[in-house]
């Protein structure tokens, strides 16, 4: 019997090669940002999946060659092909993906996928390498379609495989040459994915909560808490959402490419699922509490998912809806609770965060745009690397005209309406809010912060302290 390596080694292109599949990715990042396309690209199913997959491709709005490959099984490849083994790329993802895929790796001899009229996938994929490879060949895959192949080659090689596939392979077993174990989506990786840590943004729900003096009345807490719950299950959602029309710009991101959407740990169709899901209980959630509530959460919803499929691309108006989603968030505080919103609280929470939305994107031009021409443009945005001088202006400004707001309500609103019994100490609240704001734009200007300046915010000790600070000379303030 012939050693294995003087077999060609067949290889699989969707969970083998790559950690994702293509045809999954492309048609749910095409629904989400083409959705008239997308639904017009199912009517070629009638025609058969290879025409389907063709027509998916021609909608493709991902870049084919930053799709997250198997690294050790690359690495597997590249040994085999030093020691003079042919490798040929065998796939029923559409032909043209063969092509770019096979152009940016150089490691294949020869490939071959999908064509009009002809899905090269299981018996029919088996049929053209009994064809191809009369004298025998090796086979690499990962899925239950790949069995039959498994079944006669001359060599197994396991990419990803689950327990349940491996088990089918019956006395084929004695044939596996190598095995690369699979690498399920734990537990951990969903949080990740699903950012609960991030459900602290939504802590502004309290605000109108804390500022009506309503904390002591059980029905208005437990209406906020629940109004928190259900705006965290959407955030989640839409979080999701926003990564997987996001793809290429992550992908080419010095951290967001480890992020499980990004680097294949999660695939598309899965997380797609798992974000519907979650907007779908938010909302539930929502209708329980308020008719109000649930009109202003869906409002987000639709802001949000404007903002991850287009809006984020539009220079400016970008950070104005990104300020806007935390106003808003303190706008379903007064809803579920019932109370009247200040205009003071409003004017006071647009400046603010939309301050802290100019520090996010001047932080991602400062992270990213080192090395690069100014002139350029940040993939998946509107901005140039040059802008960050201009954005860091605006963002100052804007913080400081928020602390101006801050003071004039002390002035003009919390003395004269006699809410507070001792508002004289309302006045620390501002020097502090002014020192946590200057800090954070130092930490930006410096190249310091590396985040999102809310979520740095939830883990820096120094704002937890100044936060307590502020809490303290509010209940002073109501004493």
């Amino acid at each position: 019997m012939r050693p294995v390596e003087q077999y060609p080694l067949a290889i699989d292109l969707d969970g083998t090669l790559l950690r994702i599949d293509s045809l999954i990715e492309m048609f749910v990042v095409s629904l989400l940002r083409q959705p008239h396309r997308a639904l017009l690209a199912l009517l070629a199913l009638f025609s058969g999946r290879a025409s389907f997959k063709k027509r998916v491709f021609e909608i493709n709005l991902t870049d084919v060659t930053l799709y997250p490959v198997h690294k050790g099984f690359i690495d597997y490849l590249h040994e085999e092909k030093r020691k003079g083994r042919l490798l040929h790329l065998v796939t029923a993802a559409d032909q043209q993906i063969a092509d770019r895929i096979a152009a940016q790796l150089d490691i294949f001899d020869d490939h071959r996928g999908s064509v009009d009229g002809h899905n090269l996938k299981g018996r029919a994929k088996l049929a053209f390498l009994r064809q191809r490879f009369p004298d025998g060949f090796a086979y690499a895959g990962d899925s239950s379609a790949d069995i039959p192949i498994w079944r006669e080659a001359a060599s197994i090689v396991l990419v990803n495989t689950s327990p349940v596939v491996r088990r089918s392979l019956g006395a084929a077993e004695d044939r596996i040459e190598r095995e690369f174990p699979r690498e399920p989506a734990g537990l951990r990786v969903w949080l990740k994915a699903l950012r609960p840590h991030q459900w602290t943004k939504n802590i502004l729900v309290f605000v109108p909560l804390f500022l009506a003096h309503k904390y002591g009345d059980p029905v208005a807490v437990a209406s906020a808490v629940a109004a928190f719950l259900c705006i965290g299950l959407v955030a989640s959602g839409t979080y999701v959402i926003n990564d997987l029309s996001d793809l290429d710009a992550d992908r080419v991101h010095p951290t967001k490419r480890d992020r499980a959407l990004a680097s294949g740990r999660i695939g598309a169709g899965r997380a797609l699922v798992a974000a519907v899901a979650c907007i779908a209980a938010g909302l539930a959630g929502a209708l329980s509490v308020s008719a109000a509530f649930l009109v202003l959460l869906v409002t987000y919803l639709v802001i949000t998912f404007s903002y991850s499929i287009h809006l984020k691309r539009v220079v400016m108006l970008d950070v104005v809806i990104l300020g806007a989603l935390y106003t808003l968030r303190i706008m379903m505080g007064t809803a579920v609770i019932g109370v009247a919103l200040s205009p003071w609280l409003l004017m006071f929470s647009l400046f603010f965060f939309l301050g802290f939305s100019l520090a996010k994107r001047y932080v991602e031009i400062v992270g990213t745009g080192a090395d690069k021409d100014g002139d350029a443009f940040i993939k998946g945005r509107g901005y140039k690397y040059s802008d960050g001088p201009l954005l860091l202006a605006f963002g100052v400004s804007t913080s400081i005209v928020a602390i101006l707001i801050l003071s004039l309500y002390i002035v003009n609103e919390a003395f004269p309406i006699g809410a507070y019994n001792h508002p004289q100490w309302l006045w620390l609240i501002t020097p502090i809010v002014l020192l946590w704001t200057m800090r954070i734009w130092l930490l930006c200007y410096r190249g310091d912060m590396h985040d999102d300046p809310v979520a740095f915010a939830i883990r820096d000790r120094t704002s937890w302290g100044l936060g307590v600070l502020v809490m303290l000379a509010f209940f002073a303030a109501t004493q």
